[in-house]
């Protein structure tokens, strides 16, 4: 499927139990988010649009509407008040090219109208995908957290990369 085969559009009501599945597929593969445990409709709810305030959530759908992916950037107690936190998560198995890029894109037009000077990316050390993928989107690491303890007592580092949104 190429990349004009699906559009990339704000996230609404009907999407959520496929999100949550294309989510649950994820996790049970492990390895590639911090998420380790499957979510409930509910408990994505939770985490996704009741505990953060959020200031994007675009999907990708394919022109028969299947859902590929999503990206949701929202605000983070942990982050300066102008950065946001961004997550994405792709469809495993997925073989539809630009997904990553065109809701990337998006992702990063509502950045620049809310004003946002940065946006963070944490990923795991092991997520050979998610690192390289928003190393394409340019950008930097400037932090490790070393040996971020998972439920099964295995370590792994996080790397936080930032992409400046706003220059000075």
């Amino acid at each position: 499927m190429s990349a004009g085969e699906f559009a990339v559009r704000p996230v609404g009501p009907a999407d959520i139990p496929d999100l949550c599945a294309l989510l649950n597929d994820i996790i049970r593969i492990g390895g590639t988010t911090a998420m380790e445990t499957p979510m409930t409709i509910e408990s994505f709810l939770d985490t996704f649009f009741r505990s953060q305030i959020q200031i994007s959530f675009m999907v990708a759908e394919a022109s028969g509407g299947d859902l590929l992916g999503f990206q949701v950037l929202a605000a983070h107690e942990k982050l300066p008040e102008d950065w946001a936190d961004i997550a994405t998560f792709a469809r495993v198995g997925s073989q539809t090219s630009g997904v990553g890029s065109a809701l990337f894109a998006e992702t990063l037009t509502q950045a620049r109208r809310f004003e946002l000077a940065a946006i963070n990316a944490t990923i795991r050390a092991d997520n050979a995908g998610g690192l390289a993928y928003y190393d394409r989107m340019g950008f930097v690491t400037y932090k490790v957290d070393e040996k971020v303890p998972l439920k099964s007592g295995h370590r792994v580092d996080r790397i936080s990369k930032g992409y400046r949104v706003i220059s000075d």
